[in-house]
């Protein structure tokens, strides 16, 4: 079907059931108040320890909209007492989430020190990802109030733990190359069209030497958290 999901989809009251498989924590689009001349959130590429409190809000409230919207949407199409079933990806702490990617902006941050990028490419960009935490998630679905919660839970796990359960022969090396591609193949159409496709080779080659030993120093987990709601109505 095609279309945002971040708005209607469905003719009213024709769905049974709703499944969103890591789609949420993709806000509809960079905040607006990030897009400002000299950079808001100065140096980095998401919400990131450095990031003034400010960048926080700006992404809280460009989700809490989005999210707000979502299920809005999803309650009109649904039929009365249907389900939604949500896998998201989390944090504990939304200020300083530890995300995936401020590890790529700091390899990005490397680039413009040796000239290779240019500062005000570095500042003018921001990748519309937000984790929200679950305290988050449980207040803004009561305060949209179309649907009762009837259960959470939450998983964590290293970043590279899908990949060790697959083949648990192989080494950090090994297993740094496949995420830094899977990885990737995720954000590539973002930065490609703001940074250009000639520094992508020499951008990955530095995250996939650098995120795994980044991962254990700071201690960095990826969090999904599954929810079923059922409509109230």
């Amino acid at each position: 079907m095609p279309g945002s999901f971040y708005g209607r989809l469905f003719p009213k009251n024709s769905v049974n059931f709703f499944h969103s498989s890591y789609s949420l924590h993709w806000i509809s689009k960079v905040p607006k108040g990030l897009v400002t001349e000299g950079g808001l959130n100065e140096g980095n590429i998401c919400i990131a320890k450095k990031s003034p409190p400010s960048v926080f809000n700006e992404y809280f409230e460009q989700f809490k909209n989005d999210f707000t919207v979502f299920l809005r949407s999803r309650a009109e199409e649904l039929v009365p007492h249907g389900s939604v079933v949500l896998t998201i990806r989390g944090s504990t702490n939304s200020h300083e989430p530890l995300s995936i990617f401020e590890c790529l902006g700091l390899k990005i941050n490397d680039m413009v020190l040796e000239g290779l990028i240019e500062k005000k490419n570095l500042d003018s960009f921001n990748i519309p990802y937000y984790e929200p935490t679950m305290e988050e998630l449980m207040e803004l679905i009561e305060a949209e109030g179309s649907f009762r919660l009837q259960d959470l839970q939450v998983f964590k796990h290293d970043w590279d733990s899908f990949i060790k359960e697959a083949d648990s022969g192989l080494d950090k090396k090994a297993r740094a190359g496949i995420f830094s591609t899977h990885i990737r193949s995720v954000v590539v159409p973002f930065l490609v069209s703001h940074f250009g496709e000639g520094v992508m080779e020499d951008l990955f080659r530095r995250f996939e030497k650098d995120v795994l030993d980044y991962m254990e120093k700071e201690k960095c987990q990826s969090i999904d958290m599954v929810l079923s709601l059922t409509k109230e109505y």
